[in-house]
């Protein structure tokens, strides 16, 4: 079965090839043409890369999905290909319907790929890189290298760490300090003048491919200040050029190191919470909503800055010894200019289950993006409590279920752990589960700002 679904991958994959090819020599419809060839490749790079990584295309009901899809790829191909010029004179003539019919066509797309519910199981922050890769633009030069200095301020609280500095705090970045692992990061833990740090190491793959990204990353944040926003404390950044046996003569190589720095969060991320682990099991409802309530207030004012996240997700929020929430990880996030409500990416950058619908398909970024995986990230917090909590890997369950508890006239403790919350809490819990659908609409206008769902969430 496994094989039956690589193969339609594989035909999905080869299809959007096609798409893209004869798009480039269409005579007519030609912005029709390049919105389908967008929302293929966008979504033929996602079905590839959860193919790869996931067992997800196993299940039945996905591989009759996936068959639906490729028989939408196809009827696009043969629209997109009569828009080449073959037959010009007659669809020349026809140019409006055919317009029509291409329009219809994307729709049906984009909602298969949509039922086909491909990017609600999947938890694990990754890139995906669009097909059309080619027409991106360029990426800047990154930065001439920093030398090695003792670590200075570069603004008030952020700071240049050296590299001798990191390894003194790590123990030569000791196995044993290693407290987490992420796609791309390794992160110590360290102690540095009397305070216990977080390092978080880039791969040097990474760094090969996003060094300048490192510094409009930094710009973003640096002057970020807010009780739920956790800024880096500083960075540190060095390479070390030397010569390396290649063969039968020497060659230059360079060993590039990049770091941000963090506090130390005591209590570690809220995903323990969300999926139940560890001490979380113990998290109640009044603990929760504090948690839910503080993320909300960081996320407004990191939209007052117009600065959108991009990766909000409980593995990106940590708690401090109080338990109270700390946005982190800015690598993906991005800044409006003054007066834009949105801008477009040629690249996916985040986690599937928390990416909003016109992200995945059509590369828009704006605030509501954050909104949606905010709504993800409050109806799984509320999971936690619940007697028998849904599959925290399935956030299309996780909906059903808050539905269905929406549509009736009051919540009620059959539903929630009596030891985690108490029956005067029920209409808070029920408020945020209204809240989190609707931060999580497919029309972004219908989501409300980060404003106004704190109003929601505090009003009696």
């Amino acid at each position: 079965m496994a094989d039956l679904a690589l193969n339609v991958v594989d035909r999905i994959v080869n299809i959007a090839l096609k798409i893209r090819e004869a798009v480039e020599t269409v005579k007519q419809n030609e912005k029709e043409c390049r919105a389908i060839e967008t929302t293929v490749a966008r979504g033929a790079a996602l079905l590839n890369w959860l193919h790869d990584t996931t067992d997800m295309m196993n299940n039945k009901v996905m591989r009759g999905a996936l068959k639906d899809v490729e028989a939408s790829l196809e009827g696009a191909l043969n629209l997109v290909t009569d828009c080449q010029g073959k037959g010009y004179p007659r669809r020349l003539l026809q140019a409006g319907d055919m317009a029509r019919e291409l329009d219809m066509v994307h729709k049906d797309i984009v909602r298969k790929l949509l039922m086909g519910n491909f990017a609600a199981s999947v938890q694990a922050t990754i890139v995906l890189t669009n097909i059309q890769t080619a027409v991106a633009p360029p990426l800047s030069p990154p930065p001439p290298p920093l030398q090695p200095k003792p670590a200075q301020d570069i603004i008030h609280g952020f700071i240049q760490f050296s590299l001798s500095e990191l390894k003194a705090a790590t123990k030569e970045f000791s196995e044993r300090n290693i407290i987490g692992r992420g796609g791309s990061t390794t992160v110590y833990k360290g102690l540095h003048e009397g305070q216990t740090i977080a390092i978080k190491e880039h791969s040097y793959q990474f760094l090969f491919e996003n060094e300048s990204r490192m510094y409009e990353v930094m710009n973003i944040f640096i002057e970020l200040t807010h009780r739920n926003i956790l800024r880096p404390l500083g960075y540190c950044h060095e390479v070390k050029m030397g010569l390396v046996r290649d063969g039968s003569q020497y060659v230059r190589a360079e060993d590039k190191r990049f770091c941000f720095i963090e506090e130390y969060m005591t209590n570690g991320s809220m995903e323990h919470i969300t999926i139940n682990t560890g001490s979380g099991h113990h998290t109640d409802w009044s603990t929760r909503f504090r948690i839910i309530h503080g993320i909300a207030q960081g996320l407004h004012y990191l939209h007052e800055q117009r600065v959108v996240h991009m990766d909000l997700k409980p593995g990106n929020i940590l708690l401090d010894s109080g338990m109270n929430p700390r946005i982190s990880d800015f690598g993906t996030a991005k800044r409006l200019n003054d007066g834009d409500k949105e801008t477009t990416s040629h690249s996916l950058f985040g986690t599937p289950a928390y990416m909003a619908p016109e992200y995945i398909y059509y590369g828009i970024v704006s605030t509501k993006c954050d909104v949606y995986a905010f709504g993800v990230t409050v109806l799984e917090t509320i999971n936690g409590i619940r007697r028998v909590p849904a599959n925290p890997h399935s956030i299309r369950g996780l909906v059903e279920w808050a539905l269905s508890l929406s549509t009736r006239e009051a919540a009620t403790m059959e539903e929630f752990n009596p030891a985690l919350c108490e029956y005067s809490q029920l209409d808070q819990i029920a408020k945020c589960i209204r809240v989190g659908l609707r931060c999580m609409d497919y029309d972004r206008e219908k989501r409300p700002i980060m404003a106004d769902a704190l109003a929601i969430l505090v009003c009696d």
